[in-house]
């Protein structure tokens, strides 16, 4: 699919297409700082169009809006006596729009100046439980940036609209309170909780960027990747065992009194047909052993009968972090092919649920990442998505997914 570059000043108009480049690398991410860098020959017209407070934009063939757009923020310059010679190359980089939410902090009270904010007697604010995720979004962003915002934190171009519409949907966690928080950050968390999302996006009509807040659509049924449909290039699945399988926390007492539990995974001894150990230093924990009977007690006298109840399930607590720390661990990354009927941009897009079928298991999840590669002809060389928390901080573990993936392998090869 070819893609095309325009480039914006700082006042978001358009000032011209940059046609020609070296390469072209940019990521779309759902509800996150999506990035893009451009490396070209310096000393062209085009090298000279990107300015600071400036930006590009990223269409694709046959998609009305961008994929991406966003303003610039590096500008590096590449001279060697190999590749880069004569003027040497440029490399322009930036961030997506979303890349707003992340400059403005969540103001206890959003009315005031931050020199004021000692005149909100709660000294932090609590987000509305009963109102629907999309319109707290919304009203967030505005306030801090649009035109609900203190008039020198506004930013010039940004078209919020209406207050959108939505279900309102009890949270999962019903006391939210935001105090001096990084607005960007903070829907990340909101994200996972409610799958609502948002986008900023440049309108080359207005020449401006335009504010939407969306739920992910469910195209599992009709988004499918699968050798056979030929629109895999390649798929990789990886099964790690278990760093860890049996988890021994030690606790408060001293010497011969100090209590010691183990917690051991079975399942995982059995299927991988070795064990490990792994200690986990708990003073913290108040509990010693009663010489005689070696159960635990309290090492405190003072301790309530509540508070040794406390101190058994931290005990059994930290044997489970262990597990799920040092855990085994599956994992399964696609590079699709944009074929005619199903391509990224224009079948599907970040937020979208789509499915996945290789070696006799499907898997469907959300798209919360694409990382593109196009060449110096606009043509797209790679395309790299990643489903469900891959692409996060906190990468999914498709430890029984993959594991059903060999299973099924292998019985397939004993069949052949």
């Amino acid at each position: 699919m070819a893609y095309r570059v325009e480039v914006f000043d700082r006042n978001l108009r358009r000032i011209g297409e940059i046609d020609e480049w070296i390469s072209l690398d940019f990521t779309v991410r759902l509800g996150m700082e999506g990035a893009w860098q451009i490396l070209i020959k310096d000393g062209t017209p085009q090298s000279r169009l990107v300015q600071k407070g400036g930006g590009i934009a990223i269409w694709q063939e046959g998609v009305p809006k961008p994929v991406l757009s966003g303003p610039v923020d590096t500008f590096q310059k590449y001279w060697t006596t190999q590749q880069h010679t004569g003027p040497g190359s440029l490399y322009i980089a930036g961030k997506c729009f979303n890349t707003l939410a992340y400059r403005r902090l969540a103001f206890p009270d959003p009315t005031k100046a931050v020199t004021a904010q000692w005149q909100n007697p709660r000294y932090q604010r609590l987000v509305n439980p009963a109102k629907p995720m999309e319109q707290n979004i919304w009203e967030e962003l505005n306030n801090a940036l649009g035109s609900g915002a203190l008039a020198d934190r506004r930013v010039n171009g940004i078209n919020f609209g209406d207050e959108p519409d939505g279900i309102s949907l009890p949270w999962p966690v019903m006391r939210e309170y935001l105090l001096m928080d990084v607005i960007g950050t903070k829907l990340e968390e909101w994200f996972t909780n409610k799958g609502v999302a948002y986008r900023f996006n440049y309108n080359a009509d207005t020449q401006a960027v335009d504010f939407e807040v969306f739920r992910p659509r469910d195209l599992s049924k009709t988004v499918r990747f699968a050798p056979e449909l030929g629109n895999l290039r390649e798929y990789i699945w990886t099964l790690q065992a278990p760093k860890v399988t049996r988890a021994i926390v030690g606790c408060a007492g001293d010497k011969q009194e100090r209590y010691y539990y183990q917690k051991v995974d079975t399942a995982s001894e059995a299927e991988w047909g070795m064990s490990t150990e792994q200690f986990i230093d708990r003073r913290d924990i108040p509990l010693k052993v009663d010489l005689s009977t070696g159960a635990p007690v309290k090492s405190d006298a003072t301790m309530t009968d509540s508070d040794v109840a406390d101190a058994k399930q931290a005990v059994t607590d930290a044997a489970d972090q262990a597990f799920t720390d040092g855990g085994g661990d599956g994992n399964f990354q696609i590079y699709p092919l944009d074929t005619a009927e199903c391509a990224f941009g224009r079948h599907y897009f970040v937020g979208d649920k789509i499915t996945v079928a290789v070696d006799g298991t499907e898997y469907s999840d959300v798209v919360r990442e694409v990382v593109i590669s196009v060449d110096d002809g606009g043509n797209t060389q790679d395309v790299a998505p990643k489903i469900g928390q891959q692409g996060t901080g906190e990468p999914l573990n498709l430890y029984k997914t993959v594991s059903e993936m060999q299973k099924k392998l292998r019985r397939l090869e004993s069949r052949m």
